[in-house]
């Protein structure tokens, strides 16, 4: 009973430390959007209520993004505390502050229906961020505002499209500017804390885009895009984390220079202003989320090549180890399998009664390991060098025949139906006959085995005007859509703990790589579990010669 308590007692506790987590969240985000609020409005333009970047829509949308929805009530919250000083009205205030959550909850839900990923390392998450998070999401909070605005008549309806676009390009650099920055900080596996000497680095080149920004802000010589150099080179050098700060500095220097009037952006009009300002301001968003984007996408990439390049140099030494580990097993093997077959043919006299069992065993054991041996010994050969067969033009309906005679023991032992559908007219393949062999022996042997009583096989050729395809149907335990492709994987093995059969998964491997060696393809064309599976080999027919010299040939 004092367990019982204890652990009630800890899940209270658990659920208490939760609560006050949850709620320190939603404090520190209502906190962050009233602090940036109040400096953005400090570079207002129009009304003391709408400026040209607003960063708590950034900072809403990536606190959504990080913690969820459930923040929903911060950024209310923090969206009155601010409009209700400056609002029109109370339920003016309250409906502005509406708008100002409903976008980027609308911004969060669409980035997360696309699969966004905050590391913002795909070119697809930047233009989501872009088009989706910024241009299409916070026309709800400006169409909200200044429909607010309007109808309460604090701007004049002559005004209203200067003011919705001043509110929406706003909006959209918040979320443009003030979101890589955040997300830039959030730890990601990718990147890793920067060491001392980096961060000087960094910290450099950040001061040096601020300096080089307001240097060129103090004149109207119109070179404020010689800072983008510096932009980019911040992206190439530190990524997200270098490129994120630099777009901010280089906008918010600009941003207060045209608030102050001074800089290519000081003009007299708030239209030129606009227009000027924001162009600027989204020729840096984009800059620095594009160019980051690509370069992820390359770092990927090359990351993506150097382990393919290692895994498959991994590849080839472990399949050279395996061929020459399955050479030194056969030979010991075959040298066992000639004495065990001396001593039970009687060569070295007759065994005793009592022998003959056991030797048997040994005989059949010995004769599966030397056949595990030698599939070892192909896979790793077909792995390190494709096949070398000899093609020729053979009569596809003779090597099955050749298949059925070696399975009709096997099926007459489990009592199986085998049924055999061959046309009567030959059917010339291209294609190894020994090979060709090996793999409707293995697809036979496959239905045999993975069956349910009583085996009920079906095998039969197609022929069309170009290929001929021969069909394995049985009736046993399936193989269900996800694993259709994978059976073919070399060494794996159907993950069912009802199917107990011996084997280590290189069969339908071999199989397969043998079939596609001379053109042709080995696939499962159906399968239901519990119900059987239908086995698709296509192979190329012989343009070169007919069923009928074919037939000639065989009489001849």
């Amino acid at each position: 009973m004092s367990a019982r308590n204890s652990e009630v007692r800890r899940d209270g506790q658990d659920r208490g430390v939760s609560l006050i987590r949850t709620l320190l969240q939603l404090a520190v985000v209502a906190l962050a959007y009233w602090l940036a609020a109040m400096v953005s409005l400090r570079l207002a333009l129009v009304h003391g209520q709408v400026t040209p970047i607003w960063p708590p829509t950034g900072i809403a949308l990536v606190a959504i993004l990080v913690f969820g929805r459930r923040v929903w009530p911060s950024i209310v919250l923090g969206a009155l505390a601010v409009n209700l000083p400056i609002g029109p009205s109370p339920l003016g205030a309250a409906v502005i502050a509406a708008g100002n959550t409903l976008a980027p909850l609308t911004a969060a839900a669409f980035l997360k229906r696309i699969g966004f990923r905050i590391e913002l390392d795909r070119l697809r998450d930047a233009a989501a961020l872009i088009v989706l998070g910024a241009l299409v999401a916070m026309t709800i909070s400006a169409t909200v505002g200044t429909s607010v605005l309007a109808l309460s008549g604090t701007v004049p309806t002559g005004s209203f499209l200067p003011t919705w676009a001043v509110w929406w390009t706003g909006d959209a650099m918040g979320v443009l500017l003030v979101a890589p920055l955040l997300l830039s900080l959030l730890p990601h596996a990718r990147s890793p804390a920067l060491a001392l000497r980096t961060a000087a680095e960094l910290a450099g080149l950040l001061v040096g885009v601020g300096l080089l920004t307001f240097v060129l802000f103090q004149n109207r010589l119109r070179l404020e895009y010689l800072v983008f150099p510096l932009i980019m080179l911040a992206a190439w050098r530190f990524r997200l984390r270098g490129a994120a700060p630099a777009a901010l500095i280089a906008s918010g220097v600009a941003i207060w220079a045209a608030v102050q009037g001074s800089g290519p952006f000081g003009t007299d009009t708030l239209i030129q202003k606009m227009i000027t300002l924001q162009a600027f301001n989204v020729c840096v968003a984009l800059t620095s989320l594009v160019l980051t984007a690509l370069l992820e996408a390359r770092d990927r990439g090359d990351e993506m090549r150097r382990l393919y390049v290692a895994a498959d140099a991994a590849s080839q030494t472990k399949s050279a180890f395996l061929n020459n580990a399955a050479h030194e097993l056969l030979t010991p093997l075959t040298v066992l399998a000639g004495y065990l077959s001396l001593l039970a043919d009687g060569s070295v006299g007759s065994p005793p009664e009592a022998w003959k069992a056991p030797l048997g065993i040994l005989m059949a054991k010995t004769r599966e390991l030397e056949r595990i041996v030698r599939d070892l010994m192909t896979a790793s050969r077909l792995e390190i060098l494709p096949p070398r067969l000899e093609r020729e033009v053979i009569d596809l309906r003779e090597v099955i025949k050749g298949a059925v005679e070696r399975a009709r023991p096997r099926a007459d032992l489990l009592g199986a139906e085998l049924t055999v559908d061959l046309p009567d007219d030959p059917v010339p393949v291209v294609a190894d006959q020994e090979s060709l062999g090996r793999v409707l022996d293995d697809l036979l042997n496959n239905a045999l085995t993975y069956t349910i009583r009583p085996p009920r096989l079906w095998i039969g050729i197609s022929a069309g005007s170009r290929r001929a395809i021969v069909r394995v149907e049985d009736n046993g335990v399936g193989i269900s859509f996800e694993e259709r492709e994978r059976v073919f994987d070399r060494l794996y093995r159907v993950a069912d703990p009802q199917i107990v059969v011996p084997g280590i998964g290189l069969g339908l491997y071999i199989s397969r790589q043998l079939v596609e060696s001379y053109g042709g393809t080995l696939a499962v064309e159906s399968s239901t579990p519990g119900m059987g599976s239908v086995f698709a080999l296509t192979l190329p027919l012989s343009r070169t010669v007919s069923a009928a010299e074919l037939r000639e040939a065989e009489a001849g």
